[in-house]
């Protein structure tokens, strides 16, 4: 893996299918266990009530393969949206399920490639059920295991960033009142 990667934010109120702003991740001052730099959430994560929806909000740019990718970490509903993509897969045996799983995570993950977004359906009504579903196939018919695979990867660490900044930031404040 490169050490191309750079963090940054986007504002969860954006998504699913439109372009997210891509703003810079704050500097944090917070470190993970390791002693690693850990970045910021988008200042918004303060305010009351919908500061909320920033807690965990992040992106990761990174090169592969001559390509450059941008990620971002996945909202519970587009979670959810995964397990409705690779419920057909799940009775194809350990190894059909986690690749179902690993594309469907890669699809929804990716923000934009070589700064082109994936294919989505047309209007900003779609459901994001057939969103999910577009994506997934979308991946599912184009890329291959080893771009799915390192899609995947990436994100995992990405959401391994998002949960030490989250911890970080829970010790940081200290206890709730």
């Amino acid at each position: 893996m490169s050490d191309a990667t750079t963090y940054g934010t986007y504002d969860p109120a954006d998504r699913p299918g439109r372009r997210e702003a891509e703003p810079e991740a704050p500097a944090s001052g917070l470190k993970a266990e390791d002693g690693t730099e850990l970045p910021g959430f988008d200042e918004r994560y303060s305010e009351p009530l919908q500061g909320l929806l920033y807690i965990g909000a992040l992106t990761d740019r990174f090169s592969w393969l001559g390509h450059e990718f941008v990620i971002r970490t996945l909202g519970v509903d587009e979670q959810l949206a995964v397990g409705q993509v690779i419920k057909p897969y799940e009775e194809t045996g350990a190894a059909g399920a986690q690749l179902a799983y690993a594309t469907a995570i890669a699809a929804m993950s990716v923000v934009s490639v070589d700064g082109e977004e994936l294919p989505s359906p047309i209007g900003e009504d779609q459901k994001l059920a057939e969103w999910a579903h577009k994506r997934f196939a979308y991946v599912k018919a184009n890329w291959f295991s080893y771009t799915i695979q390192e899609v995947f990867q990436r994100y995992m660490l990405l959401e391994d960033v998002a949960a030490k900044t989250v911890d970080a930031m829970g010790k940081a404040f200290g206890p709730a009142a």
